[in-house]
């Protein structure tokens, strides 16, 4: 251990991470002085890491797809569609420069222009399109409130490829079809659409009037022609105050024919909730004298856009304006207390940063048991990108023993994303990332995997595919927040380590803002356990790589160094903070810190030399 004789160290230190970050906690690690500070599993900040299990492990790799989406122009929207036949593996349509294009996401990898094929475009300028799929029917909205819906089908064994534009509200109830619109939903059977502060819905599924025998009448999703109200161009509305419709979504009910909730329907401000009927005769009745009961869900901070809300577990995470993450089912719960709560303070250290004029372009999946949420607009002449996305783990609700909380995972980094999706490829949950390539500005697509050690498909030989990460400690004082302290060392317990790693420490003392750099090392695991200095050459090789161990890496004795307002040196501190930026694949079982107590006459400070 550090140390000469005569010398009597104190440890401090963490074994278990699995609280996550808390950015808007005192960095101080928690006490009876200090209640409001960081538990002891709990960390200041993470970037590019998980605290699942328990230890600090780099985030899984992202791999990209063999070709570019779009060689460039301007990303408006995008869906992950399920084709029609129920059967075959999901593929991305996405909207670049007003052309529909369809990228395999599977072996050819294949990229065909839809729009240019078929000679059917949307406006090449418009920001924002917005897609709805229902039975196997894509509707297209160009996003500017004027321009009819483009339909896309896949074809199957009896009918060929669809790909035509909308009809829109021809007048005559036989021939109308849905109009120009923004946010869809397909609920109860019918595609719901919003028209400014307006919302109502096309035909039932299998309407046998208005849906053709080749479809089994299932195209009748994109009818309108059973309510009087819809096909007249009318519909229902949201008071004037609430401003236009963000969203429309809806939650599971186990205890309703079809399993769902009532509809919501999200403005920037306000969330209502709409209870609509079920039977077609019903929704035939309907009218704005006989309208369905509308309610208000939620009185402030409704969503910043249809892409950012997402589905989990019968309930709605969305992204408001305050900026912040939140629940429609919390949002509830406390309605009638202070303040209808965020559920994102734990990483404001990112979400204070976002740019409110880009939000609604924000978007939001659930893969692998974590909410992810991108932040950090930023416009490009290629639309807007999210360098930032924020990992909400669910992991530790899953278990049937003692639940916790949610844990915040900080913020994951390396691509300028434009939306992420995610998609059921034969019972497997895979989760994908349209991105802005940063060197010729194409629109790529990559996989976010749950697996892959290395971004971009990369292996243990190639370097430059490793991640870097980063993690934030408490502040710690070794159960003495009144006694000054002198920093002497520690150890870092590293396991899962695959490849080469480098790692560099940083420290700092007090509420000192800057870092001072500590200790640079270099670290790589064993091909298996059969390998050493003799036996270099052991098998397996290549890419079957066991992962190995480093129990401890030693901190040496920090150089003290002034700090930031020259008192005394930066070894010497009442709390020590501790920084590591990692370059490479392992994890953080534990850390250890060293300090001796300083005793010193009050009013007199170490001088620095």
């Amino acid at each position: 251990m550090p140390g000469t004789e005569n010398q009597t160290l104190v440890a401090d230190g963490a074994f278990d991470f699995a609280g996550g970050v808390d950015s808007q906690a005192l960095k101080t690690v928690q006490s009876s002085l200090v209640p409001h500070g960081l538990r002891r599993d709990q960390l200041s900040w993470l970037n590019n890491a998980t605290v699942r299990g328990g230890g600090i492990l780099q985030r899984t790799g992202w791999k990209k797809n063999n070709d570019a989406a779009a060689a460039g122009g301007l990303y408006q929207g995008g869906i992950m569609y399920e084709p029609i036949d129920g059967n075959s593996d999901p593929y991305l349509i996405i909207s670049v420069s007003g052309h529909i294009i369809r990228v395999l996401l599977e072996a050819p990898f294949t990229v065909t222009d839809l729009s240019a094929f078929y000679h059917i475009f949307n406006p090449a300028t418009t920001t924002q399109s917005f897609f709805c799929e229902g039975e196997g029917f894509l509707v297209i909205q160009a996003g500017d409130g004027v321009t009819l819906p483009i339909f896309y089908a896949s074809a199957t064994s009896t009918t060929p490829e669809l790909f035509r534009r909308s009809a829109g509200l021809t007048g005559v109830p036989a021939t109308s079809e849905l109009p120009s619109a923004t946010a869809m939903v397909y609920y109860g059977n019918r595609i719901w659409y919003a028209r400014g502060r307006q919302y109502t819905a096309g035909d039932i599924a299998g309407n046998t009037t208005s849906g053709t025998l080749p479809y089994k009448f299932k195209d009748s999703v994109l009818k309108v022609t059973e309510n009087p109200l819809a096909f007249g161009g009318d519909g229902f509305s949201v008071p004037t105050q609430a401003g236009d419709i963000r969203a429309l979504a809806f939650t599971a009910n186990l205890d309703t024919t079809l399993g769902q909730g009532p509809l919501y329907i999200f403005t920037r401000k306000q969330v209502y909730a709409i209870q609509i009927p079920a039977s077609r005769a019903d929704w035939i009745a309907a009218t704005t004298n006989n309208q369905p009961l509308q309610t208000v869900s939620q009185i402030n901070n409704g969503t910043t856009g249809e892409r950012s809300i997402v589905h989990i577990n019968g309930d709605l995470f969305y992204q408001s304006f305050d900026p912040a993450v939140r629940s429609l089912i919390i949002a509830t719960r406390f309605y009638k207390q202070w303040g209808n709560l965020s559920i994102s303070n734990n990483v404001n250290r990112a979400l204070q940063f976002n740019d409110r004029a880009l939000m609604r372009f924000a978007s939001g999946i659930d893969f692998d048991n974590r909410l992810l949420e991108l932040v950090l607009p930023r416009q490009t002449p290629s639309g807007v990108v999210f360098p930032g996305m924020l990992p909400l783990d669910f992991d530790l609700v899953s278990t049937l023993q003692e639940q916790a909380p949610p844990a915040w995972e900080g913020i994951w980094a390396g691509l300028d994303h434009f939306q992420l999706f995610t998609g059921d490829f034969g019972g497997l949950p895979r989760a994908f990332s349209v991105a802005l390539n940063k060197m010729d500005l194409s629109i790529d697509v990559y996989e976010i995997t749950n697996a892959e050690r290395f971004d971009n498909g990369g292996t243990i030989d190639t370097l430059d595919n490793r991640v870097e990460w980063q993690v934030e400690t408490p502040a710690f004082t070794w159960g003495k927040e009144f006694m000054p302290k002198e920093l002497h060392g520690g150890e870092v317990w590293i396991d899962k380590v695959f490849g080469t790693v480098l790692l560099d420490v940083y420290y700092r003392p007090d509420a000192d803002p800057c870092w001072h750099f500590w200790h640079r090392t270099t670290f790589c695991a064993a091909k298996n356990c059969e390998e050493d200095v003799n036996n270099p050459d052991c098998y397996p090789l290549g890419p079957n790589f066991r992962e190995g161990y480093r129990f401890p890496i030693q901190l040496p004795r920090p150089k003290a160094d002034c700090d930031s307002i020259g008192i005394r040196p930066t070894t010497i501190g009442y709390m020590f903070q501790v920084k590591f930026v990692f370059l490479g694949w392992c994890r953080i079982r534990g850390l250890i810190l060293w300090a001796e107590d300083k005793f010193q006459n009050i009013y007199q400070y170490v001088k620095c030399i």
